[in-house]
């Protein structure tokens, strides 16, 4: 047997998103290919709790930061000490700081970073370094929209690679979405009456166009009496969020789920998923809604018409446009036959091009030609 690959995964966030998602996928889903994973995150990160199971080893952080020495030698002394022979990075701040680590402390470590956000490369001396120049071995792009970014930003095309985000299968036939269903209607005993379940799960933050969302659902309930919201996530708009919703709140038409762990199941019992983004890199949520076999509304915004083909894996609309949104929903509460298609449409496609196995692959394939010296 070969010793394995030791990969370090550096995340800066103590939060639940698409990118922790995703790092779990990926370490559990490659339990059996000689991988051997190590995690350095905020103590007591979401993160950690998921996957201690899974991983060899662990560093606490508290507030990555570059200018912290004490990051640098801990970091540096577990690669050296657990022959780490990649950093995987999975944000900005987590490039950043493997980036300075590797140039002053670790030149022979391969580096690989992870982008998922679309923003653009900064013009500025450093931040264009850090991207440019080849301390960073490769980039993986969840989109094929991140990867026109950086690629207009002066990255070469050979140092990048583009792998859809994934999550892991669930069973998603009709016993199981009918007693998801009947869970999610009895949430907190709210939902009462309700007979159109809508879902929005992401972080809570400024991207997510949840505001737009809470305005088309006002709208739609006022002809359609029998839709219900429920959101799931948190972060930093929760106390403005559910000042803006209070009425709704009150009325028992919208339900803010806070933290969930069980967000497939919350998927199961929907009748659409909606991610109203104002930007957004890929939208992960929505490979798992496909997988629920639930119908999906996106904005056509960066990533997300990679996933949603309009009229057939789903709906689009305007990224900010409340009344285009409501009209959508509107048409999905009246016509179920139409949900089933988008629905079924969706699942066809997510399990043959975003599986966990082909996400998986692609990437173990990057860390074993980096290794190798081979081109990719």
């Amino acid at each position: 047997m070969t010793n394995p690959l030791n990969v370090l995964h550096i995340d800066s966030s103590s939060i639940w998103g698409g990118g922790q998602s995703q790092i779990t996928t990926l370490i559990q889903e490659s339990k059996q290919l000689e991988i051997a994973h190590h995690l350095a995150s905020p103590k007591n990160s979401k993160l950690y709790f998921k996957v201690r199971a899974q991983i060899a080893g662990y560093v606490p952080l508290h507030r990555l930061s570059i200018i912290n020495p004490i990051h640098f030698i801990r970091i540096r002394s577990y690669c050296i000490k657990n022959k780490i022979d990649i950093i995987h990075t999975h944000c900005g701040k987590s490039h950043a700081f493997a980036y300075w680590l590797k140039r002053l402390f670790l030149p022979q470590i391969i580096l690989i970073v992870h982008r998922r956000i679309p923003a653009k490369i900064r013009p500025n001396f450093l931040s264009r370094k850090k991207f440019i120049d080849l301390t960073v071995n490769h980039f993986i792009c969840v989109s094929n929209f991140i990867k026109g970014v950086l690629m207009s930003g002066g990255v070469d095309e050979s140092r990048l690679s583009v792998i859809r985000s994934s999550k892991k299968r669930f069973p998603s036939n009709p016993e199981t979405k009918i007693t998801a269903r009947d869970a999610l209607s009895r949430t907190r005993g709210l939902a009462k009456d309700g007979n159109f379940f809508i879902l929005s799960a992401s972080r809570l933050v400024p991207d997510k166009g949840l505001f737009i969302l809470i305005q088309a659902f006002r709208k739609l309930i006022r002809q359609y009496p029998g839709a219900r919201l429920f959101i799931a996530g948190e972060g930093e708009l929760e106390t403005e969020l559910k000042l803006t919703a209070r009425s709704l709140v009150d009325s028992g038409v919208l339900v803010f789920l806070g933290f969930r762990k069980d967000v497939h199941e919350l998927l199961l019992g929907s009748d659409v998923f909606a991610i109203p983004s104002l930007s957004e890199g890929l939208g992960s949520t929505i490979i798992e809604a496909m997988f629920a076999r639930t119908a999906v509304i996106g904005s056509a915004v960066e990533g997300i018409p990679e996933l949603i083909r309009h009229e057939s894996t789903g709906l689009l609309v305007q990224p900010g446009d409340a009344d285009a949104l409501s009209i959508s929903l509107l048409r999905l509460a009246e016509d179920a036959a139409l949900r089933l298609s988008l629905a079924e449409a969706g699942s066809a496609w997510a399990l043959d091009a975003c599986s966990a196995d082909v996400m998986v692959k692609k990437t173990i394939d990057i860390y074993r030609s980096l290794i190798q010296g081979a081109p990719l």
